[in-house]
């Protein structure tokens, strides 16, 4: 069976900073398929910008950025000239993806295309939404 997509958007790569949740071990053990991991080369950007700053949001970036480098095996950047979201619903759309991000507002567009949907169920926990 080929391997499903997941996509993990911005905010939800800054969980292991901000929440101490390793979410790749929790997404192992959430997702029963085969997948592998996708994110848009917008993404990096975000991430690179965020990085920038001084205290706690930047901080969580640069891990992030660490995360992704540390599973390049695991994670395939995707180069996208579209912002995030925009990309996340095409490729999600396109590849039967299912996303990860804690954006209210994107999960509810997802949601309403019937594109399955992992966030933060609590503060130390993931699930599908």
């Amino acid at each position: 069976m080929p391997s499903r997509p997941v996509i993990l958007d911005t905010n939800f790569l800054l969980v292991p900073f901000q929440f101490k949740i390793n979410i790749l071990r929790e997404l192992e053990y959430l997702l029963e398929t085969s997948h592998h991991y996708v994110i848009s080369s917008k993404t990096m950007d975000e991430l690179k910008k965020l990085g920038k700053m001084i205290g706690k949001d930047g901080m969580a970036a640069r891990l992030a950025i660490k995360l992704v480098e540390a599973n390049r095996s695991k994670i395939e950047v995707i180069r996208s000239s579209k912002y995030v979201d925009e990309w996340i619903v095409d490729y999600a759309k396109q590849h039967g993806a299912i996303v990860c991000t804690n954006d209210g507002a994107l999960r509810k567009k997802l949601k309403s295309l019937d594109i399955k949907v992992i966030s933060m169920k609590s503060k130390s926990k993931l699930g599908v939404v």
